[in-house]
């Protein structure tokens, strides 16, 4: 076991995604790819610590369905730790398989995530004192609302904690006073706290809403506009993007939220919430710049090169 590492409880998919070639007919066999990729919110944001060099463990549930192999050894192959998942017999492991017509729209997904019922509270709790000895616990929206506050009233290291969707986001609302790090988009931030974001000063009343309910750091992602970031002592901030290329925004959400996680991981409590801000925005700039929901250019030598470039930039 590593001496320091960080805990992600969330969701590993196999994630098959169907593109079509230049004529796409509804109804209709279409000639064109398909292609297979390891995802999910806690696996991607696992890999993306791993390749920061942050010892990762990943908490979660596969099955020991031939997809389940191909999970087990990509995260192997990405260091990423499954001593603490569960290999369930008989089990369907995650699965998302999706269609995207010839202009690379989705026309439509299929969704098998039933297994991640499996992350019970007693699931957790037979893996708490594992958990409760990590410097950072990340949870992604995946788990459901019964073991986030299991999680909750439970876990002793900081909390942080990716909503991951709008549907999901309500399985943290009664928990926000545990929290210790959240990391909204526009949406889940007004579910959170009941007030419509229009504009930046609306995103600083959100942000100081959620912080007067417990949580201490909170980043907003504001998409195109960039992070917003607040904390409890700290008049919000908002960090512009940098990214020059963008191939795909598919994964930059998770990246940030790693990022997040890594820099209070290696600097603790040194760098101020604008620092750690403009890191994730360099991070997330690299994935941007990649086709993938990870990038194989994502490492501490580029991410301090591009946050270079950003302060360069400002």
């Amino acid at each position: 076991m590593e001496e320091k590492y960080i805990v992600v409880i969330g969701g590993l998919n196999m994630d098959i995604a169907g593109l079509s070639g230049k004529n796409y007919h509804e109804q209709d066999s279409n000639i064109g790819e398909i292609n297979l990729s390891i995802g999910g919110v806690g696996q991607n944001i696992a890999q993306n610590l791993t390749r920061l060099e942050a010892p990762t463990y990943l908490i979660t549930v596969y099955g020991d369905d031939s997809f389940g192999g191909i999970l087990e050894d990509e995260c192997l192959k990405n260091q990423i730790n499954l001593d603490y998942a569960k290999k369930i017999p008989g089990a369907h492991s995650s699965t998302y398989l999706y269609v995207a017509n010839n202009q690379g729209d989705m026309v439509t997904a299929i969704n098998d995530m039933s297994i991640v019922k499996q992350m019970t509270p007693d699931f957790l709790a037979e893996r708490l004192d594992f958990i409760n000895q990590a410097e950072i616990v990340v949870i992604d929206g995946n788990v459901s609302k019964e073991s986030v506050e299991f999680l909750a009233s439970h876990v002793t290291p900081p909390i942080f904690v990716d909503p991951v969707s709008i549907a999901k986001v309500d399985r943290f609302e009664n928990v926000l006073a545990n929290i210790d790090t959240i990391k909204p988009n526009v949406l889940e931030a007004e579910l959170l706290t009941g007030i419509q974001v229009t504009d930046i000063e609306t995103g600083k009343k959100a942000a100081l809403c959620l912080n007067q309910r417990g949580v201490k750091n909170v980043f907003i992602s504001l998409g195109e506009k960039g992070i917003l970031c607040s904390r409890h002592d700290e008049e919000p901030t908002l960090i512009s993007p940098i990214a020059d290329q963008i191939i795909s925004t598919n994964g930059a959400g998770d990246c940030t939220m790693a990022t997040i996680a890594w820099a209070r991981f290696y600097y603790g409590d040194c760098l101020a919430l604008k620092e750690i801000g403009q890191i994730s925005q360099a991070a997330a700039s690299i994935t941007m710049a990649s086709p993938l929901a990870v990038s194989p250019e994502l490492n501490i030598k580029n991410v301090i090169h591009r946050t270079t470039q950003y302060m360069e930039f400002i």
